[in-house]
């Protein structure tokens, strides 16, 4: 049966790593992804009267994390059926909880180790998902200290 997965994300290659976990975890059956970067919206009616999250995405997502993507999307191809990115705004538990029932997700994967780095204007959004009292499974992956993209794709596909 396939599940619906939520993983959040900082836009680093080191954040897919709780994906790869996931995926290996799941090997052989299919899920539907959803990463999430979470990040605080502006409250100026201009901004938001512009605000368009699939730019918003484009304009976040490197070349090396797109990359990286579709390896993933390539070597787990048994065990995946969709992987797509999706944005947070909201605060707060509740905010959290309906942007958890209208996407249909089943299990959250975190990390364990790893802190998410949000980008400018983004935000760690564990610590809410902890309060929604909501399934999540915290996993744990080798966090590898390398300071270079091309370090960061070979140390995921290990």
């Amino acid at each position: 049966m396939e599940k619906k997965i939520l993983i959040p994300i900082d836009f680093r290659i080191e954040s897919l790593n709780t994906l790869k976990y996931a995926l290996e975890e799941r090997r052989n059956k299919k899920s539907n992804i959803i990463l999430m970067y979470s990040e605080y919206i502006s409250d100026s009616i201009t901004e938001l009267l512009f605000y368009d999250p699939a730019k918003k995405i484009k304009e976040l997502a490197s070349s090396d994390i797109n990359d990286a993507i579709a390896i993933i999307n390539n070597t787990h191809e048994s065990s995946l059926h969709t992987i797509k990115i999706e944005l947070f705004n909201g605060l707060n538990k509740n905010a959290f909880l309906n942007f958890y029932e209208a996407h249909g997700i089943d299990i959250i994967y975190l990390p364990r180790d790893y802190r998410l780095k949000p980008l400018k204007n983004g935000f760690d959004p564990i610590p809410i998902i902890k309060k929604s009292k909501v399934a999540y499974r915290e996993v744990t992956w080798s966090n590898d200290h390398s300071t270079s993209s091309k370090n960061e794709l070979n140390q995921l596909f290990k």
